[in-house]
């Protein structure tokens, strides 16, 4: 049975008692590298099936709030934490859109340095900056990658003035937008269709070509033959909250799923060698920053400038603040906050992110409902997060802040930019500093080495035939820049490659 059903009339087929489907292409998964490889096999003239986990939220049921919406679109309810020293939490999307949904949407492309590092650490064919860029550009027409008329609102001017004062390169960011009316609510997700997540871009257009679009429908293992992948079983849930079992054969399968659930189903079939491995990310520290002034930064966008002057090792920036966000800054340290209940209005929460150098590592657990995540940071991971948070606090300090907090459980905080300079490579302590991401690469790499790449360059997976990873799990290492926009060409380019005449 082919597949021709939309994600609206998928009830229809359920109910017509179909229990298995056959396709050309088979995604698992709907974020930027899913709905950019479905885009690109459509447009090839191939039968696609697409397979999300999560749930289908468009923007007129957006959740109003965060914990709604960490409820309903995010991943384990919200932050997951890996096993390591100190625990570093994670997030992931799990909805139609994938982490695009929970994302703010900024477009920067990776570093022709480190673009070049990779192509040879890595072997990788056809990478350079130049051979990359058309596949960058149909992402950016995509989402419509551009700055933001002003005025940006004061989080942003802030931050502006802070690098400014310290002699810094300070940039405005580009994000993927369109009439975009400044809700502060691009997590929760956008609700207006502003932001250009996949659920506001490729995937209305993939609904209106006929692909079908499965929410809620969870692949439980890949079937395996050999060097061949047939399709996969799926675990489908209706309205009513109960399940189907579903198989999907396919004459081709991308994985999709992001670099924490791939590497998890494809260990769970029987891959290994550097699979899971090598997971790499962006540790980050964020700051609680009171001033004397009124902010209001829950009013505005999240800050849409970036002090540059360190990048790609180092990068200060800033954070989405809602009351919630507030909340959990004051949480961190309630004993030493808890007096600045009050001064939500004069806030706003910074940070400094470092192109992590560490790694960790994901396992798929037999009978498990999660993977096991770990990573340990790198000592100069440690040392770069200990410059980021004094320089950071030292600009703001500058400018007039009036008190800043790393998080960082027990510290007192800094009330001059004396103060905070003085703690300039301090190490920071482990046992108390409480990081974060939101973005996470390298565990399947690519490149034509298979004894460090889990697939060749062009996504496909070592010792299988036809079966592709197509997400953030193949950019090598970490880019020290926001990934979607290197997801989504990556994505573009190997679709071309192992759909296209190349095949």
């Amino acid at each position: 049975m082919t597949a021709t059903s939309s994600l609206h009339d998928w009830g229809d087929l359920r109910s017509s008692g179909a229990r298995t489907l056959d396709v050309d292409v088979l995604v698992i998964g709907s974020g930027a590298g899913g709905a950019s490889t479905a885009a690109t096999a459509i447009e090839l003239g191939h039968s696609v099936l697409m397979l999300e986990e999560g749930p289908y939220v468009p923007a007129a049921k957006a959740p109003a709030l965060m914990a709604d919406s960490f409820a309903k679109i995010w991943r384990h309810g919200g932050l997951t934490a890996t096993y390591g020293t100190p625990p570093l939490a994670y997030a992931e999307g799990c909805c139609v859109g994938g982490s695009t949904e929970v994302n703010s949407a900024i477009f920067q492309r990776a570093p022709e340095a480190l673009l070049a590092e990779w192509q040879k650490n890595y072997r990788l064919r056809n990478f350079s900056a130049e051979e990359l860029a058309p596949y960058y550009d149909w992402a950016a027409q995509v989402v419509n990658a551009s700055l933001t008329p002003p005025p940006l609102g004061m989080p942003s001017d802030l931050l502006m003035r802070a690098g400014q004062a310290m002699g810094w390169q300070v940039k405005q960011l580009e994000r993927g937008q369109r009439d975009c009316v400044g809700t502060n609510l691009c997590a929760l997700p956008c609700p207006t269709g502003g932001k250009q997540s996949m659920s506001s871009t490729l995937i209305p257009a993939l609904l209106q070509r006929g692909t079908a679009i499965i929410a809620e429908a969870k692949v439980t293992r890949l079937i395996r033959q050999g060097s061949w992948i047939k399709g996969a079983k799926v675990c489908t849930r209706d309205a009513d909250g109960q399940t189907h079992n579903l198989t999907v054969k396919a004459r081709r399968i991308f994985l999709c799923a992001g670099a924490i659930q791939t590497p998890a189903l494809l260990q769970q079939a029987g891959f290994r060698g550097p699979i899971g491995q090598k997971l790499r990310l962006h540790p980050t520290i964020k700051c609680l920053t009171h001033f004397n002034e009124i902010i209001d930064a829950q009013d505005y966008r999240l800050p849409l400038v970036a002090v540059t002057q360190f990048m790609p090792e180092l990068r200060l920036g800033g954070s989405v603040f809602t009351p919630g966000t507030f909340g959990v800054a004051l949480a961190e340290d309630w004993q030493r906050r808890s007096g600045s209940i009050g001064k939500m209005r004069q806030s706003a929460i910074y940070y400094a992110m470092v192109r992590g150098r560490g790694h960790g590592r994901v396992i798929s657990m037999p009978g498990g409902a999660a993977p096991i995540v770990t990573y340990r940071l790198d000592p100069q991971d440690w040392r770069l997060l200990g410059e980021g948070v004094s320089r950071l606090a030292q600009a703001m300090l500058t400018i007039g802040a009036t008190k800043v907090y790393p998080s960082i459980a027990g510290h007192e905080g800094w009330n001059d930019p004396q103060q905070a300079a003085k703690a300039f490579g301090e190490k920071l302590p482990k046992n108390r500093s409480q990081l974060m991401t939101i973005h996470l690469f390298g565990s399947c790499p690519m490149g034509d080495s298979p004894g460090i790449c889990g697939a060749d360059s062009f996504g496909r997976v070592f010792g299988a035939e036809n079966l592709f990873v197509a997400d953030a799990s193949l950019i090598p290492e970490a880019p020290g820049v926001n990934p979607q926009a290197t997801v989504m060409a990556l994505a573009r380019r190997n679709a071309l490659h192992n759909l296209g005449e190349q095949s």
